[in-house]
This record gives C-alpha cells, sequence and structure tokens, in this order.
C-alpha cells in the first residue's frame, strides 16, 4: 500500500496536473471551445491560488510524525493543496468531457475521475502529511470552486 499511495499522491500534484491542464486547455482553444479551456485551466490555477491564499491565512502546522514514508512538505497543513487541486482538475474534466458520452459514459467518466481525486485526498492522509479535516476542505474547496467558475464562465464565454 505505502508505494501505491506514494504513486496516487502525485495525481494532485501540480508538477503533474498543470501541464495536463494546459494541454488539455491549448486543445480545447484550438477547437474555439474557450469556455472548456478557461474551465480546465482556470479550475486548476484558481483552485491552487485559493488554498494555497487560505494555507497562509490559517497557518496550520502539519501533523507531528516519525519515519514518514515521504518528505514533510514545507508549507502549512489547511487545507490540502493536492486534494484540492485534484477535485478541482477531476470536476472540470468531468464537466467538460461527459458531454460527449451517454448517460452511463457519462456516470462512468463521473465515478473514475471523482475515485482518483478521493484517492488522492485519501494518499495525504494515509502518507501523515495532512489531517483528515484538511483533506476534506481542501475537496470541498476545489469542488465548489469549479462549479462558481463553471457559472461564471457560462455568462462570459460560450461553450460550443
Amino acid at each position: 500500500m505505502d508505494l501505491f499511495f506514494k504513486t496516487i499522491t502525485w495525481g494532485g500534484s501540480l508538477m503533474i496536473l498543470l501541464p495536463l491542464a494546459a494541454i488539455m486547455a491549448l486543445l480545447l482553444f484550438y477547437r474555439g471551445r474557450m469556455g472548456d479551456a478557461a474551465l480546465v485551466l482556470g479550475g486548476l490555477l484558481g483552485a491552487s491560488l485559493l488554498v494555497h491564499i487560505l494555507k497562509r491565512i490559517f497557518a496550520r502546522p502539519r501533523p507531528e510524525v516519525d519515519n514518514l514514508l515521504v518528505a514533510m512538505p514545507p508549507d502549512f497543513s489547511f487545507p490540502s493543496a493536492h486534494t484540492g487541486q485534484a477535485f478541482a482538475f477531476a470536476i472540470a474534466c468531468a464537466l467538460v468531457l461527459s458531454r460527449h458520452f451517454e448517460q452511463v459514459g457519462a456516470t462512468v467518466l463521473w465515478v473514475a475521475l471523482l475515485l482518483v481525486a478521493i484517492l488522492v485526498g485519501v494518499s495525504r492522509v494515509y502518507l501523515q502529511v495532512h489531517y483528515v479535516s484538511d483533506v476534506v476542505v481542501g475537496a470541498v474547496l476545489g469542488g465548489c470552486w469549479i462549479f462558481v467558475l463553471h457559472r461564471l464562465l457560462c455568462f462570459w464565454l460560450p461553450r460550443t
């Protein structure tokens, strides 16, 4: 399980998600889907900015643990940036991509993407670099940010 969670935790890292979001946004942009491109890239970047601002405001120390499986991140604990970013990216992708599937396919896509995001959150607790509340709030913030941005973009940019 250690190797699994050490691997899956990268699914919430900007080092992985930012290039994926940028490539996806470029492809959507070139297809004339400005709103979808803005949702994917702006969703990830906005969620990341939001959780990092809140980390500085709350300044909650990380758990004090011996024998960690990974290096303890240098920033504050609350809320979990990996989880917030994973949920923001997963929900944005599900909103953008699920329109191209039948009902069953869209449901499978949503479940798969949310399962990966949940596993990222679980990995942060398993690896003992976050408290459960950090992960829960990170997930809620990432999801809420995407739904707010989605509503705003429906007014500003076309989603063809």
